[in-house]
């Protein structure tokens, strides 16, 4: 009996003595269209986590948890939220104010872009575009482009607009970014474009969830060098789904 009470005790203590995940925070996001999973970002300095809910407030925090900032976005009558991403604080302006990119969408399906500082203060004006990703040139310079997709008579028709940005990223932005997934059109019909991350592996898979977790779709991509990856969501069900390359994801709408 009490060799047995013995083992029990060591199998629990050595259980917990390799546990290796300590919950620092908890949050609530109350949003259900867009945006980017992971709700974190690097500057050049230091980390920061968001929330925003359906009153359009957006609260940044500290790595510590702490309120940085409180601002109300400025999102036009009749607009809801449709993504924010792009997180970053000298690519777009030398002043270290926190910058990111929204895109709002109004009921008609009509989208605004607009470039934010942490004061809540429109510093550029994109127009209807839906996407945008940045790209470093060979020659060290960075590039904004932004692009709207039309779907009509099955054609798809791409609009892109190319920024030339005078900023620039730390190494742990680049990184991030490089990794980040853009897909359009969004809101989707039949087609979903979906970026092609750049650390291709030959494990690349493509994972489809459903807002409540369940996998809806699946495809192998290890073989794709293509710089966009094509998926026929014409099967699924009207409603929000999250996209996932591996470690990396997103949410795209379907109508």
């Amino acid at each position: 009996m009490i060799r047995k009470i013995t083992l029990f005790t060591f199998f629990l203590t050595s259980t917990l003595s390799f546990s290796q995940a300590t919950l620092e925070h908890s949050y609530i996001i109350n949003q259900d269209e867009g945006g980017d999973q992971s709700y974190f970002f690097n500057t050049e300095t230091a980390s920061y986590h968001y929330t925003f809910d359906s009153s359009n407030v957006l609260k940044i925090y500290t790595e510590n948890h702490s309120v940085y900032k409180t601002l109300t976005l400025p999102v036009d009558s009749g607009y809801t939220i449709n993504n924010m991403y792009l997180f970053t604080d000298k690519l777009f302006n030398s002043d270290n104010l926190i910058e990111f990119l929204l895109v709002t969408r109004s009921p008609t399906g009509t989208h605004k872009m607009s470039l934010i500082n942490e004061n809540g203060v429109v510093l550029q004006q994109f127009g209807d575009k839906q996407d945008a990703l940045i790209v470093k040139t060979l020659s060290n310079n960075y590039k904004l482009i932004t692009q709207k997709a039309t779907y009509a008579s099955n054609i798809y028709t791409t609009a892109k607009d190319v920024y030339a940005l005078t900023g620039s990223l730390s190494v742990n932005q680049s990184k991030a970014l490089s990794k980040s997934l853009v897909a359009y059109p969004n809101p989707v019909k039949d087609v979903l474009n979906i970026t092609n991350p750049s650390d291709k592996t030959a494990d690349a898979n493509l994972k489809v969830y459903s807002i409540s977790g369940k996998l809806v779709l699946e495809k192998n991509i290890a073989d794709n060098n293509e710089d966009f990856i094509k998926l026929d969501v014409s099967g699924l069900q009207s409603g929000v789904y999250v996209y996932k390359i591996n470690e990396v994801s997103n949410k795209f709408i379907k109508e």
